[in-house]
């Protein structure tokens, strides 16, 4: 079973987001939309999946990752920092996932619940 956790998650879908609109904001709405998607992605290959979501976790990834990202709480939002590049964030986030994940963060259909 393959555990996706917060920092996963919301590293791999800004690489994929602002690469393709060069935009820094993403609701937790659509990071959640694009999470599911994954998830379905994933299983329907015949792997299993966890999202490792909670609230705990979530603490954690905004306390650890401060520095890259920040929490915009009234409008639900995720931002990631302006001297954040995305050769950054594929060194940070993409480089211990296996092939199948990786496939599935940045397959089209997937990325499109971004937008």
């Amino acid at each position: 079973m393959i555990h996706i956790q917060m920092d996963d998650l919301v590293g791999n879908a800004f690489i994929s987001y602002l690469q393709e609109t060069g935009k820094r904001r993403l609701t937790i709405q659509k990071i959640e939309d694009f999470a599911h998607s994954v998830v379905k992605d994933l299983n329907s290959s015949g792997t299993e999946v966890a999202l490792e979501l909670s609230r705990d976790e979530t603490t954690k990834f905004f306390n650890y990752y401060s520095e890259w990202f920040s929490y915009l709480e009234k409008d639900n939002v995720i931002v990631l920092r302006d001297d954040i590049t995305v050769k950054q964030l594929i060194e940070e986030f993409s480089g211990c996932l296996s092939l199948d994940v990786l496939s599935a963060y940045r397959k089209y259909d997937n990325v499109k619940k971004l937008f």
